[in-house]
């Protein structure tokens, strides 16, 4: 039995090994393959092993504009982050804790929003942000003009309120109990103060996850800007840059530069990267936490 068991545990030790390695293998492959040269790259058997430590690739890519693509989406991130906290703690502190009548049905329309795949929004709140009335030359009726398209203001425009925070938040509200939320009412604490001072502290791990699901989805945010600022490169965020960077030395009949390609795809990838392993572990706890299982 003892034998048994060390075989399986053996085997399992194995298993791990091997799939955390071919997780691991393509990240390590794009950040030795960014420090090498192209003669030196194509020497590649495995892994590409650079002779020398050639950081001219992130100069170039930096110089290329990267940096103010930079500052911009953090920018975005920024204020979503702000925006899907706010609306998330306060629509799920309404649907959790408080009664009204219809709340329920209130609470399943939020939820359609989750079930309707996101690529079939698109044209509609294209049409929407195009004909807002009063904006880019448009009318009261929002025809003449171009609304919101290519404005920087486009790209914080939509999104303002995110079903799945609003549902990650009511799931977390309905794990605490209401007797917080009495006692701090005979203190005479107020609507703000009861979610932001009592509850808030408490909702650190779903807000960890929430704010991570934030990062993630506007810094990897791409279609949406390709169709409302694509003649603005001063507006473009890194996803844009990135792309535009990539097929300046990316060559279908040729000879591609893979370095620099490994090199400009590092730079956009690590930033969300960082932040998720840094805070997996609160994610992890907010997602158990919230009810949700991955």
């Amino acid at each position: 039995m003892k034998l048994t068991q060390r075989t399986g545990r053996i085997l399992t030790y194995i298993f791990l090994s091997l799939s955390s390695f071919i997780m691991v293998y393509p990240v390590l492959y794009m950040v030795l393959a960014s420090f090498t040269t192209t003669p030196r790259f194509l020497e590649t058997v495995i892994f590409p092993i650079p002779d020398t430590l050639n950081i001219e690739l992130y100069r170039s890519a930096m110089a290329y504009g990267m940096w103010q693509s930079y500052v911009f989406t953090l920018q975005r991130v920024l204020f979503y982050l702000v925006i899907n906290v706010l609306t998330g703690l306060i629509g799920g502190y309404i649907l959790s804790k408080l009664r009204f009548p219809g709340r329920g049905k209130v609470f399943l329309f939020f939820l359609s929003g989750m079930l309707m795949p996101a690529i079939l929004m698109i044209v509609p709140q294209y049409v929407l942000i195009a004909r807002f009335p009063l904006v880019g030359g448009n009318t009261i009726l929002g025809q003449g003009g171009t609304g919101f398209i290519g404005s920087w203001a486009i790209l914080f425009a939509y999104g303002w309120v995110s079903p799945f925070a609003i549902f990650l938040m009511k799931q977390s509200f309905d794990m605490l109990p209401g007797e917080y939320e009495d006692a701090a009412k005979m203190d005479g604490a107020g609507f703000l103060t009861i979610i932001f001072r009592v509850y808030g502290p408490l909702l650190k791990p779903p807000l960890v996850a929430l704010s991570i699901v934030t990062f993630l989805s506007v810094w990897n945010d791409y279609l949406w800007p390709s169709m409302t600022v694509a003649g603005h490169p001063e507006w473009f965020p890194i996803t844009m840059v990135m792309q535009i960077s990539v097929q300046k030395y990316f060559s279908p009949f040729g000879l591609s530069n893979y370095p620099a390609i490994m090199a400009r795809t590092l730079l956009a990838t690590w930033p969300p990267a960082l932040v998720y392993f840094l805070l997996q572990r609160f994610f992890v706890q907010g997602m158990v936490a919230s009810g949700l299982k991955g």
